[in-house]
């Protein structure tokens, strides 16, 4: 029933119907209970199809009326304008720097703010998720203090929540749908909110409703006393880590050291599941039988026990399920009629989904039953395999294979990374967690409740285990060598997985009862289960079977980690970092270049500190990194910073971290400051080949694919005379910086100790470098017939520079009767350089300087290139209001398409045969860039 439960879902995941309701739903559940009641031939399989049918309609249904009944909710969203609501605070109230977010139950809403106005909006008893920022302390210390139940009303702007703005990106509103939620609200200061109390308790034992909220009122009041007794026993260093695995509190969790969990495979000591449930029974269960209580109490009191504790620890869909299936074990186990573990998992798995379907796409749904399934099926079975014949041994490794084979195609689905220590941190590490630092920290939790220095003295003997393993996990970490990159692989390719390995467990099965029977029996003896086969050959028959299986296996991993190595196909993304650029480009022979990677611009004065969030969103490690995973970037081949300003260069840091680089190119500038320093710094420790760019330099990343870079510019007017150069060939990851120039109103300053510390020496002076924009790296690329112009934040004055260089090395070069013609569709010749200077104007696609600032991009420079394509990339409502009405319209002028990933979201331009097709994530035209 659970299986085809699942696979009806799916099917309405994937193609959901009109016909798809509750009554058809109920029809069909109706004809299966019929086939099977009249015995009908056939009648199992006839049954599973209805089955599968009626699950169908079943999540159809649910998932059509999950939509809004706010009236005239979207007509005030469009417009932009504030909104007056009430209604009671539905959820704990997370409170991070000068942002809370909570969960409100609407009640009234309206425009006026009248009450007038908001009750005759509705009472929809709707869920809408509160944005509020703070404009104080005193405001973050009132919003902390509000708790679910508290009566609301404030006033903010509607909001529909932001979809994927990105190929693969994470879709706001498609997670808050699921969640029943589809508007957000904005609001700006606390003084806007009005705060009420809860609602009275005899009102509460008249409404189940109020009834629940007055229970997850409490235990979020425990929970959070709970949680301040842990940071009262542990130092600030352990603490976050123990609120995360005993009580699922993760607010104060290091995000360094979950990072460092995340990275090795060790999420699941985290976030609360089977494993803090198995551990709490066993040292509740050891506490009852000490003091001396019968085991059908202890086992009655572990049940009721339960309940609280999975309130306590925040009733995630992991602990639901391990919690529910403990609590039927138990009882089964009371009365002795403890049948199938395997049955009560399913079961459990099945009443889940018919009360929320959406749990189904929950990850933490999918890995906990996955895992569970897996053990139950999978370890008896596999510790009879293994070879081992230390039972502890043998039983570890199982256990650890099995979770690691199972959960693994989920893993790389959502995370889209492995690491090949995964399985010795499991193996190693798990037991420890589990027998040692779990007990131990619960036991010191539970003394220090009872008297603080006792539990302090319990805390110092759990963060003795605590501090060895985290210096084990930061070692393990270390490995980089051993992290892997997988795309997110499709639903077929995890089925097929599946199958296979369940076909090799199987076949391997067959291998090891064949030979026992073969070895008692002695050979050739013929199997009697098989007449006229002998044993040897039936063996010989089931291992060839599972050579075969496990090479089809072994190239669906190796398909399943490059599936794109045989396309050949080019590619250009803009990737929507917000106000920054962002841009990844894939070559014919799938190298990869990253230029510049986003950033954040923050603008904190002294005395603001209180403002700072604890995992503040960073667009490298939030965005960009998880993009480059998805896609399957195993390395990039380099990284182009074209200038240090913080919304270009804020979000390498984390790709550096995070990905493999095997060449990073700057304009040869420092510009002072912690992030520029850190992130070179970062270069150098990685021992990444470091090169300045300069006029005249080219780069050629493949047979198709040429970089001819054009600024910055020497000043003093000399152009460097090599021939194309490859970053690999410098090696030494020394700087070639080009000659010392004067830098505009800074000058031609040293550089600072720090930079020079950072860089080494060199012959040439490190210019300090705060204005940017004019030194900004600029190239033009030519792959597979097209030609692609990257000005980075160019401004006009370098613009004409460029031009005026340019335009002199072509005349010297017809001069000398060495002048190139230029073609009519911009001049594709592969050729057409001089020292690697390009010698004919016209581009296919020009990335807009300056996110279409009015500053840069003039009408000479376009003249110049005459591009077909222009790409904007620029913040949604940015305060810069880039880019500017007189760019776009200077574009447009010029039968330029303007596409801009403010308007679009993700540009993707695929090349194709000499042509540029264009697909964006937002609803926008699809053409063909190069048709007339």
């Amino acid at each position: 029933m659970t299986v085809l439960w699942v696979i009806g879902y799916g099917a309405a995941i994937y193609a959901s119907k009109p016909w798809m309701t509750a009554w058809s739903g109920a029809a069909f559940a109706a004809a299966a209970a019929g086939v099977m009641a009249l015995r009908l031939p056939k009648r199992r399989w006839t049954a599973a199809v209805l089955v599968a049918a009626a699950a169908c309609c079943y999540y159809a249904d649910t998932d059509r009326r999950n939509s809004t009944a706010l009236p005239a909710a979207a007509a005030v969203a469009s417009q932009g304008s504030q909104v007056s609501v009430a209604g009671t605070l539905a959820s704990p109230v997370a409170v991070d720097g000068d942002r809370a977010s909570f969960e409100l139950r609407v009640s009234q809403l309206g425009e006026s703010g009248s009450e007038a106005d908001a009750a005759a909006g509705a009472p929809p008893e709707e869920r809408v998720q509160v944005s509020l920022r703070l404009l104080s302390p005193a405001e973050q210390s009132a919003a902390a203090a509000w708790r679910r139940g508290d009566r609301l009303a404030m006033r903010g702007e509607l909001q529909e929540p932001a979809a994927a703005r990105n190929f693969g990106g994470f879709d706001y509103r498609r997670y808050l749908r699921q969640q029943g939620k589809h508007w957000l609200l904005v609001v700006k200061g606390a003084q806007q909110v009005q705060h009420g109390p809860p609602a009275s308790i005899t009102a509460a034992l008249t409404s189940p409703r109020l009834a629940a909220e007055r229970l997850l009122r409490t235990t979020d009041a425990l929970r959070g006393y709970l949680g301040g007794r842990i940071d009262g026993i542990f130092t600030p260093g352990q603490a976050g880590f123990m609120k995360s695995m005993l009580i699922g509190l993760t607010d104060d969790m290091d995000p360094d050291r979950y990072a460092q969990f995340s990275n090795l495979g060790l999420t699941h000591i985290l976030a609360i599941s089977g494993l803090n449930v198995a551990v709490f029974l066993g040292v509740l269960i050891w506490v009852l039988k000490r003091l001396g209580l019968p085991k059908e109490t202890y086992l009655l009191v572990a049940v009721f026990l339960l309940p609280l504790y999975i309130l306590l620890t925040g009733a995630s869909p992991s602990i639901v399920r391990a919690g529910l299936m403990t609590m039927i074990g138990l009882l089964a186990v009371r009365k002795n009629r403890i049948k199938d573990i395997l049955q009560i998992a399913c079961l459990v798995g099945l009443g889940l989904l018919i009360w929320n379907p959406y749990y189904l796409l929950d990850v933490s749904f999918q890995l906990s039953f996955l895992v569970t399934l897996g053990l139950i099926v999978g370890v008896p079975r596999v510790t009879a395999l293994l070879p081992l014949k230390n039972a502890v041994l043998r039983n570890t490794a199982a256990i650890t294979l099995v979770s690691q084979l199972v959960s693994f195609p989920v893993s790389i689905y959502y995370f889209n990374q492995f690491s090949l220590l995964s399985w010795l941190a499991n193996a190693a590490l798990v037991p420890v967690f589990s027998l040692l630092i779990f007990p131990a920290g619960l036991i010191a939790t539970c003394l220090g409740l009872v008297y603080v220095p006792l539990g302090r003295l319990g805390a110092w003997v759990t963060e003795s285990g605590t501090g060895f393993v985290f210096r084990i996990v930061e070692w393990l970490d270390q490995w980089e060598g051993f992290r892997t990159i997988w795309p997110s692989p499709s639903v077929f390719w995890i089925a097929v997985y599946y199958l296979l390995l369940a076909g090799i467990c199987g076949g391997l099965e067959r291998l090891v009862r064949n030979r026992r029977v073969q070895n008692e029996a002695g050979t050739p003896q013929l199997d009697v289960l098989a007449p006229g086969r002998s044993m040897f050959s039936r063996y010989r028959t089931s291992s060839a079977a599972v050579i075969v299986l496990g090479l089809g296996w072994f190239g669906l991993l190796y398909y399943g980690y490059t599936p794109d190595r045989w396309n050949s196909e080019a590619c250009v993304d803009m990737i929507d970092v917000g106000q920054g650029d962002s841009i990844l480009i894939r070559t014919p022979e799938r190298k990869y270049i990253l230029v510049d990677g986003g950033g954040t611009v923050s603008f904190r004065k002294p005395g603001e500190e209180w403002k700072l969030r604890a995992d503040p969103y960073e667009v490298g490690r939030k965005t960009l990194v998880p993009l480059l995973k998805k896609r399957g970037v195993h390395k990039l081949d380099a990284v182009i910073l074209t200038h240090e300003d913080a919304d270009h260069s804020g979000g390498l840091q984390a790709v550096l971290e995070d990905i493999p680089v095997e060449t990073f190119i700057f304009n040869g500038t420092y510009k002072s400051g912690p992030q520029v320093e850190k992130l070179f710094r970062t270069v150098v420790d990685k021992k990444i080949p470091l090169i300045s760019a300069a006029y005249g330099k080219t780069l050629r990343m493949d047979n198709r694919t040429r970089l001819d870079f054009l600024a910055p510019l020497p000043e003093n007017g000399q152009i460097p005379a090599g021939k194309d150069s490859h970053p690999a060939a410098s090696g030494s990851g020394q700087l070639a910086f080009p000659a010392q120039r004067t830098a505009g109103k800074t000058g031609a300053e040293p550089a600072p100790s720090a930079a020079q510390d950072i860089y080494g020496s060199t012959d040439n002076p490190i210019v300090l470098e705060n204005e940017q924009n004019g030194v900004s790296v600029v190239f033009l690329l030519e792959m597979e017939g097209t030609r692609w112009l990257f000005t980075g934040d160019m401004d006009v004055k370098a613009e004409r520079r460029v031009m005026e260089l340019l335009q002199s090395r072509n005349s010297t070069n017809e001069a000398h009767g060495t002048k190139l013609p230029q073609s009519d569709n911009g001049a594709k010749e592969a050729d057409g350089t001089e020292n690697g200077t390009p010698a004919t104007p016209g581009i296919d696609v020009l990335k807009v300087a300056h996110h279409g600032s009015k500053t840069s991009t003039g009408s000479d420079w376009i003249g110049y290139w005459k591009p077909r394509t222009a790409l904007i990339s620029a913040g949604v409502k940015n305060m810069y209001r880039h880019p500017s009405p007189d760019v776009v319209a200077r574009l447009e002028r010029n039968d330029i398409r303007v596409l801009r990933t403010d308007l679009l979201g993700e540009i993707q331009l695929l090349v194709r045969s000499g042509k540029i097709y264009v697909r964006s994530v937002l609803p926008g035209k699809p053409a063909v860039s190069g048709d007339s």
